[in-house]
C-alpha cells in the first residue's frame, strides 16, 4: 500500500471512530453523564497539586463538565488558563472567572485577548479533551489539529492530562505522525 493510501486509510478509520463515539455520547443518559463528570472532576482536583499553573478547556456538551474543577482551582487561587484559537494554532490565556468568556465561530467559549496570554512554558498540566483516547495515551481530536501542534511544543515539564467518558477509551487505534499522545488518562 502507497504512502498516500496508508494515509488516507488512517483517516478515513479515525473519521469513522469519530462518528462511533459521538454517537454513544449522545445517547449517554444524563444522569450518568453527569456522575461521570463528578468523579472525572474529582480525580483531577485529587490528582492537580497546589499553586499549579493548569491549562483547561471549556466543555463541550459531548466532552466531561469540568467546569466544577475550574470553579475549585478558581477559588483556590490556582492559575487557570484556557485555550484560544488563533489562525491555526491554541494560545493559552488565564482567566479569573468562566463569565467573561467569548463564543468563538466554531461555538467554543474562550477567553478575550485583554487576559494575559500564558507561554506553554508556563504551565504545569494541560486537560486534553479528545473524542477518543486509547490507555497508552494515543488521542482522537475533533480533525482540526490544535492541540495536535499545540502538545507538540517542547514541554517536558508538563502533564497532559487526557479527559474522557469510559465508552471513549479505545482498545486500540492507528495514528499518524502528527498525532500526539497525553501522558496520563482520566475518566470516570
Amino acid at each position: 500500500m502507497s504512502d498516500s493510501m496508508h494515509r488516507k486509510s488512517i483517516r478515513t478509520e479515525k473519521e469513522t471512530l469519530r462518528k462511533a463515539i459521538i454517537k454513544g455520547i449522545d445517547t449517554l443518559d444524563p444522569e450518568i453523564k453527569r456522575k461521570a463528570s463528578e468523579a472525572i472532576s474529582n480525580k483531577l482536583i485529587k490528582l492537580v497539586r497546589d499553586h499549579s499553573t493548569v491549562l483547561c478547556y471549556y466543555p463541550l456538551q459531548s466532552e466531561p463538565d469540568i467546569l466544577p474543577t475550574i470553579q475549585h482551582w478558581l477559588k483556590s487561587n490556582f492559575r487557570v488558563c484556557l485555550p484560544k484559537v488563533e489562525g491555526d494554532h491554541i494560545e493559552s490565556y488565564e482567566v479569573s472567572k468562566t463569565e467573561n468568556l467569548i463564543r468563538s465561530s466554531m461555538g467554543i467559549l474562550e477567553p478575550g485577548t485583554s487576559n494575559n496570554k500564558i507561554s506553554p512554558t508556563e504551565i504545569d498540566f494541560i486537560l486534553v479533551p479528545g473524542i477518543g483516547f486509547t490507555h497508552d495515551g494515543k488521542r482522537l481530536g475533533r480533525g482540526g489539529g490544535f492541540y495536535d501542534k499545540f502538545l507538540d511544543n517542547p514541554l517536558s515539564q508538563t502533564l497532559k492530562i487526557g479527559v474522557a467518558f469510559n465508552l471513549q477509551v479505545l482498545a486500540t487505534m492507528r495514528t499518524e505522525t502528527h498525532d500526539m499522545s497525553v501522558d496520563l488518562l482520566i475518566t470516570e
